[in-house]
């Protein structure tokens, strides 16, 4: 019998180990990250199970940021934590990303089911698929620009820009709506939300737009004003009376009558990120005058901001113009808020739409409670995972 020798594992050998390892690391790594911070979160809003619906929805508020903010926050603190910790194998970020943006986005299952208990884990499926599908294309489109941008200006910067902004046009003009389709997440409207369109467009003397049903557990109402399309939750039509569902058809529709140039302007404002896809060439030839890309996207940013508060109130008034009795369309928007469990103020006062508190009263309602507390911007957890990321953002930079 001939001897065999036995050898350590190669180098080449250990790194293939440790790499067969990295995906499923971070996948679970940002999985048990999300849980822990989303459990946090949600301390103080079991707590308050006997508060009024407007004080759980104050404290579940940073709760809900916090879980959205780490599904892009913790795939970056998981990527740049390895860089410190083992830089030799920190390749292969895209995949590595990819799954622990996965990871976190199934850390937060227990979150929402608990915020909404009748959500199963297939129809939360369901609803992730749709949802996150469309933000990660607009992600990977907007990292994907950066990624193939040169560093001089040419063609190709042409080329590229040109395939972004492809992109996310095609999304405006009903893309989106036609993915939500394809996932069988938005399918045609009902008979009764379709007499309900009917009805209110003929009040208001409009054609009646295309509109779907959608599924996901929250009572939600869109218009697409690029398509003229308006889509309506399932959820909506289950808590709303018809009156109530045709005041808020009617805010919806006036969205779909907006002018040319307000059009215009929500296109622009659509595009406040498209500035940074250009920091690489902008740094390569003007160093620091990277600067004035930042300070495109915070102008863009407000002229959107500004542009979408002007017409919210306009639809608000249309909707409380056309309703049939004083009062239903402040109470639609009251029980739309409470479903979903959001603020009755918002966190500051520079949100799409108004809060909630000052719309009822616009609408000529006055709310049967005072008004609520700002809610605070993130939880505790939330603070001290993007304090980790900058401590590690600190180290690699000090390492040069």
């Amino acid at each position: 019998m001939s001897n065999v020798e036995l050898r350590p594992p190669t180098e080449s050998g250990s790194k293939q180990v440790v790499r067969s390892f990295l995906i499923p690391g971070h996948f679970a790594s940002a999985c048990l990250l999300a849980w822990f911070a989303n459990s946090m979160g949600l301390i103080s809003w079991r707590r308050a199970a006997a508060e009024h619906w407007t004080e759980r929805a104050r404290l579940l508020w940073p709760a809900r940021v916090t879980a959205l903010t780490n599904i892009f926050l913790i795939p970056v603190m998981l990527d740049q934590g390895h860089r410190v910790l083992s830089p030799e194998s920190a390749n292969g970020w895209i995949v590595n990303g990819l799954a622990s943006c996965f990871g976190a986005l199934l850390g937060s299952y227990p979150f929402d089911r608990e915020i909404f208990p009748r959500l199963s884990f297939r129809n939360w499926l369901y609803q992730a698929t749709a949802a996150w599908g469309l933000r990660l294309s607009i992600w990977i489109a907007f990292i994907a620009a950066i990624a193939l941008m040169p560093s001089d200006f040419g063609w190709r910067t042409l080329w590229v820009a040109g395939g972004y902004l492809l992109f996310h046009f095609a999304l405006q003009w009903g893309l989106a709506v036609k993915f939500l389709r394809w996932v069988k997440f938005a399918r045609p409207a009902n008979e009764r939300l379709r007499r309900i369109v009917d009805e209110v467009s003929a009040r208001v003397g409009a054609k009646p737009p295309t509109t779907w049903l959608m599924g996901g557990v929250q009572a939600l109402a869109f218009a697409f004003p690029t398509t003229g399309e308006m889509m309506f939750s399932k959820r909506l039509l289950e808590i709303c009376s018809d009156e109530e569902v045709a005041t808020i058809c009617a805010h919806e529709m006036a969205h779909l009558s907006e002018s040319e140039a307000t059009l215009a302007g929500r296109w622009l404002g659509s595009l406040s990120f498209f500035p940074l896809i250009f920091i690489v060439p902008v740094i390569h030839n003007f160093a620091a005058g990277f600067i004035i890309l930042p300070l495109l996207t915070l102008l863009i940013s407000r002229f959107a901001r500004w542009l979408s508060q002007r017409m919210e109130k306009r639809a608000d008034q249309t909707a409380a113009e056309n309703q049939l009795d004083e009062g239903v369309y402040a109470r639609a928007l009251e029980k739309l808020y409470r479903e979903n469990q959001l603020p009755a103020v918002n966190i500051n006062d520079r949100q799409t739409h108004p809060h909630l508190y000052d719309r009822m009263l616009a609408a000529g309602i006055s709310p049967d409670y005072p008004r609520p507390r700002r809610p605070k911007k993130m939880t505790t957890v939330g603070i001290a995972y993007v304090s980790g990321l900058g401590i590690l953002l600190g180290i690699l930079i000090v390492r040069g």
